[in-house]
């Protein structure tokens, strides 16, 4: 039976679910961003785009959630074995994941505000502007949402493969920790 509550070695089903959820809508997202830039502006464009911003403030909902349990459940310790570099550089790149989660999302939500572009939430609801609409503002808030983006695709990268490194080369359990358990395992 899977854990709620993170324990000594392994993350718990709460922290694994919200990890695996935000990292799915993220890729989602790095997809639908890119292929909506690429069409003409017309209807289809606005419909993708739409989809992207509904789903870019389900992503930074549920990075606060995830946050918010992260505050309220601690995460397993690193193994007292891995060097100290490497636990400076794993808190560094979490908590720069972590910004960068919220920034990129609310710089497009910032963005979509001062360009006039309401963001409709699924068609459920309107969402609130941040800001009044400022045709200089929402360049820089592009700006600003692409590079928080991109910055973010290069962290997801070096986090991968950190976690890849753990598993294949090290073999320390590193990444087993955000894996579900099997049975008996």
């Amino acid at each position: 039976m899977a854990q709620l509550h993170s324990t000594n070695e392994s993350y718990g089903i709460i922290a694994q679910s919200l990890h695996w959820l935000v990292a799915a809508l993220v890729f989602v997202q790095l997809g639908l961003g890119l292929y909506s830039a690429t069409l003409p502006l017309s209807l289809a464009r606005l419909q993708w785009l739409s989809r992207h911003k509904s789903l870019g403030i389900a992503v930074l909902a549920l990075v606060l959630i995830r946050l918010a349990w992260r505050w309220l459940n601690q995460p397993p310790a690193l193994p007292d074995t891995m060097p100290a570099w490497q636990r400076t550089a794993a808190a560094i790149t979490h908590w720069l994941l972590y910004a960068l989660l919220l920034i990129a999302p609310l710089a497009g939500w910032l963005h979509a505000s001062a360009a006039g572009l309401s963001v409709n939430w699924f068609g459920w609801f309107q969402v609130p502007d941040l800001v009044p609409k400022q045709v200089q503002l929402a360049a820089v808030l592009l700006v600003a949402h692409k590079t928080a983006v991109a910055l973010l695709a290069i962290l997801i990268v070096w986090h991968v493969s950190g976690a890849l490194v753990h598993a294949f080369a090290y073999r320390d359990g590193i990444m087993q920790r955000m894996l579900p358990r099997r049975r008996g395992a």
